[in-house]
């Protein structure tokens, strides 16, 4: 593979499928890896899948943190003498800084090191965990909201890049499954076991519980998380780059290559002691810390489906939210009088709905594209990823409607408990779609482009969060639900219109994206 970029390559555009009939279910690997050992796309699957685990189980364990007063709302307003609407707002204080956190975060995950990030995230939000244990006052909550955002940002930007480290694009799809479902997993999770914590120690002991998983998340991270950070002097993904294309057996993760890999030099393979280290200096690569904070937004100012990709996802967050906001309050009061145990149980709903999501949108949709690109010539174009997407035009807004007629109309608490199911199926299969989608779309930018999508996607979190419960209070449950319901299939339905025009819109950018790439921001704004 040439390292030099050819501006007439699509991105998006590769070569997955090999064209020689013969060569029976061989997939074609992008990036192509380099015959370097330590190259995380050469090590073996069990040294993948032990990293991977540590950054999914960080990815589950902050969740948890982030959601773990959902379920006893009440009650923490009963002992704090703070509204539920107050609680609500400083809670879509946090996921507002969980965005914007990411412009510290990703820079310093792409320039020193993805483990180091992890580790001090987890480190620090097991501190404000604590803390929050002591909330006596609105402006106290919302400190503890806000820096408990910044500090767990990583969960929102960095994930994402550690899985382009380690695996390749047919396999990505999976893996933004289960990380969307470790994801929403903490989230609905933390919910259904805090109820019982609160019922039996008290809502102190939620905080401190939420701060126990993250210290031991913290130390697991600490002595076995390898650092995947790797600088690959070839690794554009464009069809051009496989004119002789390598190929992979499709029946194990294990490759084995048919030609030879890219040539470059070998990196001896780091003691443990060394890989203890919090972070990392690559000589050949350049430090663009400062100049990568500002790129999101010139990335979305110049490729619009990055703007479209945040949208989408913010509407699948804040359906995830609405259901957040109302559930202590809706089933702890009449006709459904529940404890906060049992707030906790109607979680497992929508827990299950995630499950089913991350297989959808994760798993089924990487085979799903394999089958087009062989339909395809053995080229698979990024849009093939939002064909799953039909599915989020039908269950998510069903949730909505089911949920707030059924509240409106007091239904048996199984109709809405089952309403919960269908709303969690879209936090996880949106994200998987739309994030490969982003990923497959402008891999040499994943970084800057993901910290635009989750800075847009937080942001609208965050004024949701002020919204959804004046929004109720005003319409009531039923008009504000069918309301919501009504822009999530407009906004959803879009997928058609980029799966229409979203390549020509890739080549309409190829030659910005591709100046992008090769030069940086900095020449674009002289």
């Amino acid at each position: 593979m040439a390292n030099t970029i050819d501006r007439n390559a699509i991105p998006g555009t590769v070569r997955l499928v090999h064209l020689d009939k013969s060569a029976s279910d061989s997939i074609i690997p992008v990036p192509r890896p380099s015959n370097d050992p330590e190259d995380p796309l050469n090590w073996s699957t069990p040294r993948k899948w032990r990293t991977m685990a540590l950054v999914h189980f960080y990815t589950f364990v902050v969740g948890w943190s982030s959601a773990g007063v959902y379920s006893i709302l009440a009650d923490v307003s009963s002992a704090t003498g703070l509204s539920v609407a107050n609680l609500n707002s400083g809670t879509g204080t946090m996921l507002l800084f969980f965005g914007w956190g990411c412009l510290i975060w990703q820079p310093f995950g792409l320039t020193f090191g993805r483990r180091g990030s992890y580790i001090l995230s987890l480190a620090l939000t097991t501190a404000i965990s604590v803390w929050t244990a002591y909330s006596t006052s609105y402006a106290t909550w919302v400190v503890q909201r806000i820096l408990l955002g910044l500090v767990g940002a990583p969960i929102e930007c960095l994930c994402e890049v550690s899985i382009t480290d380690l695996f390749f694009t047919h396999q990505r799809g999976r893996q933004l499954g289960i990380y969307l479902l470790m994801l929403s997993g903490g989230a609905y999770l933390a919910p259904l076991c805090n109820g019982f914590i609160n019922q039996s120690m008290g809502w102190q002991w939620v905080m401190y519980w939420c701060a126990i998983l993250c210290a031991v998340a913290c130390v697991l991270c600490f002595f076995f998380m390898e650092e995947t950070m790797y600088y690959r002097q070839s690794s554009f993904e464009a069809a051009v780059d496989y004119a002789d294309p390598l190929v992979v057996d499709t029946s194990s993760d294990n490759k084995e290559m048919t030609t030879e890999t890219t040539l470059q030099p070998i990196s001896p393979r780091r003691s443990y002691i060394r890989s203890l280290a919090l972070y990392r200096i690559i000589p050949e690569k350049p430090n663009e810390f400062f100049r990568i904070i500002i790129r999101p937004f010139i990335v979305s100012y110049f490729l619009p489906l990055v703007i479209w990709v945040g949208v989408f996802h913010g509407v699948a967050v804040c359906a995830f939210s609405s259901m957040n906001a109302t559930a202590s309050v809706v089933f702890t009061s009449a006709p459904y009088n529940f404890s906060s145990s049992q707030v906790g149980l109607t979680y497992i709903s929508p827990l299950i709905g995630c499950c089913i999501g991350a297989i959808w949108g994760g798993e089924i949709n990487d085979r799903i594209c394999i089958w087009l690109a062989r339909r395809n010539h053995g080229f698979r174009e990024s849009e093939f990823r939002l064909y799953a997407a039909a599915a989020l035009c039908i269950i998510p807004p069903g949730g909505m409607f089911v949920w707030g007629v059924g509240v409106y109309n007091q239904v048996h608490w199984f109709g809405l408990v089952f309403s919960m199911s269908m709303l969690g199926f879209a936090m996880s299969t949106a994200g998987a779609i739309v994030l490969s989608y982003m990923i497959d779309s402008y891999k040499e930018l994943a970084g800057e482009t993901l910290m635009a999508v989750n800075i847009m996607r937080c942001t609208m979190a965050f004024g949701y969060g002020y919204a959804v419960t004046p929004w109720i209070e005003n319409q009531g449950y039923k008009n504000s639900f069918v309301e919501m319901g009504v822009i999530s299939i407009v906004v959803f339905a879009s997928f058609a219109v980029v799966l229409r025009i979203g390549k020509g819109e890739r080549k309409r950018t190829t030659a910005k994206y591709w100046q992008l790439v090769e030069t940086g921001i900095k020449e674009l704004q002289e």
